[in-house]
């Protein structure tokens, strides 16, 4: 028996997404799916970087696309109800979402035009490729990373789109590949290949290559380079070409008018108001806690003025439901300082500290973690510390005073 083989129409013209074909075999899968391998098809599948097309196969939905055994292509459709798997034998039409294919021939031509700019940039090539659903992503390797190399790679691959340079596709045998020795080409042929598959932007990069690409650079509209970072000891840039650089960029610049409104100034002069804002934020969060040590001093005067001793231990309860963690901290830390003391606090955002000083024997892992984690609340602590926080709309001033209760029966 003859072994099934797909005709990839995709390799020769990847702006053609209507078609019919003939299904050669359709198989269930996990997860209410089924393959199915036709003899032709206009899907690109999951390969080099460059993610599946999707579309329609007769009434169900291609929701991926792989290269099979052999010379075939797997279309995996959802089979729900009111979308069966077409049937062995069946012709079908079919359509590939053209605003994906050609969002992905965009960006991958536009990483061929990148890729070779940061070669004449700065010597660093690449050596792999993401194309991702929001952004894509190359990792260079080489010793020539720069802000300096990054910014005159973007200028170089946009003036190659400026000047719509021609993108042609040709297959040759590995033997006539003498025809382009005029341009390196970018990317060795794995060892064992016959012929070659090269993607040439004119005059400017060429590479074997199987993906769907644009006829010419001006229909990329432009490539942007939006962050860089460090990856696997190398440089990954991630960038976005044509329809996703645009929204890219009327989404920050609706951002940087907002912005300026808020901050009544001029776009140019956004940083300047930032860094003044940030500037007298930290001013304020300075005095801020200046103030809040200077209360808690106080607090904490009045609390050891004020409460009692059990068995010869100072046992102090406070709730205060108009502070916060921080403050609670600081009072719990002068408390511990003093002689003979023991501390239960707690503070309207369901924080609850407790300390005892040096000297007393006291755990409070069983007195209030326990209870704490039993009302599922977070934090921890053993012997003279611990840290709680208590599940939004718990009491904690009735949890505060079941706590102290524990801890004066312990000392008793």
């Amino acid at each position: 028996m003859t072994a099934p083989k797909t005709e990839k129409l995709y390799l020769n013209d990847p702006y053609t997404t209507k078609f019919r074909a003939k299904v050669l075999e359709s198989k269930p899968e996990d997860g209410g799916r089924a393959a199915v391998i036709m003899d032709r098809s206009c899907f690109y599948p999951d390969s080099g970087g460059q993610t599946a097309d999707t579309g329609i196969i007769a009434q169900a939905t291609v929701v991926d696309v792989r290269e099979g055994d052999g010379e075939t292509v797997v279309h995996v459709v959802d089979t729900t109800p009111g979308s069966p798997a077409p049937a062995i034998g069946e012709e079908v039409e079919c359509a590939v979402d053209w605003p994906r294919r050609f969002d992905h021939m965009q960006q991958h031509t536009g990483q061929h035009v990148l890729s070779r700019a940061f070669i004449q940039a700065g010597g660093l090539r690449t050596v792999s490729f993401h194309l991702g659903e929001e952004t894509c992503t190359i990792d260079l390797e080489g010793s020539g990373f720069s802000e300096e190399v990054v910014e005159s790679a973007e200028n170089l691959a946009n003036s190659t789109v400026i000047q719509n340079r021609p993108v042609t596709i040709r297959t040759l045998p590995v033997s006539r590949l003498d025809l382009i020795q005029d341009l390196e080409l970018r990317r060795a042929l794995p060892d064992g290949v016959t012929e070659a598959r090269l993607v040439e932007v004119e005059d400017f990069d060429v590479i074997p290559c199987c993906g769907t690409h644009v006829k010419s650079t001006g229909e990329l509209g432009q490539i942007k380079i939006v962050r860089t970072e460090k990856a696997k000891g190398q440089h990954r840039v991630h960038f976005k070409v044509g329809d996703r650089a645009m929204r890219d960029y009327r989404s920050k610049h609706d951002l940087v008018q907002l912005l300026g409104k808020k901050l009544t100034t001029s776009a140019a002069d956004i940083a300047a108001k930032v860094d003044k804002i940030l500037g007298q934020n930290q001013s304020a969060r300075r005095e801020i806690k200046r103030m809040s040590q200077a209360l808690a001093e106080f607090e904490t005067a009045l609390l050891l003025d004020g409460e009692g001793e059990q068995a010869g231990t100072r046992v102090i309860v406070r709730y205060f439901a108009d502070r916060g963690d921080e403050f609670l901290g600081m009072v719990s830390a002068a408390l511990k300082k003093e002689p003979d003391t023991v501390a239960v606090l707690g503070a309207g955002t369901g924080c609850v500290v407790c300390s005892a000083s040096d000297g007393v024997s006291i755990d409070f892992g069983p007195l209030a973690v326990e209870p704490a984690k039993a009302m599922g609340g977070s934090g921890g602590g053993k012997g003279p510390f611990a840290r709680l926080k208590l599940p939004a709309g718990s009491d904690v001033s009735q949890f505060v005073e079941d706590i102290a209760n524990n801890v004066k029966r312990s000392i008793s």
